[in-house]
């Protein structure tokens, strides 16, 4: 009889054991996945505008798709005050659209090319209980998790800025409630040949000290 009662005893003993050991990794794969904050890649754009006196582009100099540098020539125009000018690349990148065509008169404030900057970025929606972590200029290592391999670049938070449209957003409790707060988090990283727009970018907050 005792060795019965004894056998029971054990097997309670490593149930509340095997119980106790499985609830602590479904909190820590909790925590784990809490910390982890995805966001798309994306890829910095700007519009160059014309910015000189009116006149007609005389040459195109680029194709969509072309890699330029900053300060290369874009376009030539022809202006009757003065003459023959360039619009050059404001920035390096990617001619990712051209706006216009050769013979096109052009006025100054006119869009000409959108170009695709060698600059990316993503953006992050971070609990206010979290957001003490970050600040602006900061540096982050972010990882993308979905590729075959391991990437991780160094990026730096450019912006941190309340999101607008958790304002209004409550959560019930059994007292009371608790307004939710979040925060819109952009983080700027350098193009990478192995990444591009769209993949899941992340960073891990459990990264950083509290």
């Amino acid at each position: 009889m005792k060795i019965k009662v004894g056998f029971y005893i054990g097997i309670a003993i490593a149930l509340i054991v095997g119980g106790s050991l499985l609830a602590v990794k479904g909190k820590d794969a909790v925590s784990q996945a809490e910390s982890r904050k995805q966001g798309m890649l994306e890829a910095e754009q700007t519009t160059i505008f014309y910015q000189k006196s009116p006149g007609s582009i005389v040459e195109v100099s680029v194709d969509v798709g072309d890699s330029v540098k900053q300060g290369e020539v874009l376009f030539k125009v022809k202006s009757a005050e003065e003459g023959e000018m360039d619009v050059i690349a404001p920035d390096d990148g990617l001619i990712n659209r051209i706006v216009v065509k050769s013979g096109d008169q052009l006025l100054q404030g006119m869009p000409v090319v959108i170009l695709q900057k060698n600059t990316y970025y993503t953006e992050l929606y971070i609990q206010e209980s979290e957001i003490d972590k970050l600040e602006v200029n900061q540096s982050v290592d972010v990882h993308f998790p979905y590729l075959d391999r391991l990437v991780q670049v160094d990026g730096v938070v450019a912006s941190i800025a309340a999101a607008p449209q958790f304002a209004n957003l409550r959560m019930t409790r059994e007292r009371g409630q608790a307004d939710l707060s979040m925060f819109l988090v952009r983080i700027s990283m350098d193009s990478n040949a192995d990444l591009l727009p769209g993949m899941t970018a992340e960073v891990r907050l459990d990264e950083f000290a509290d």
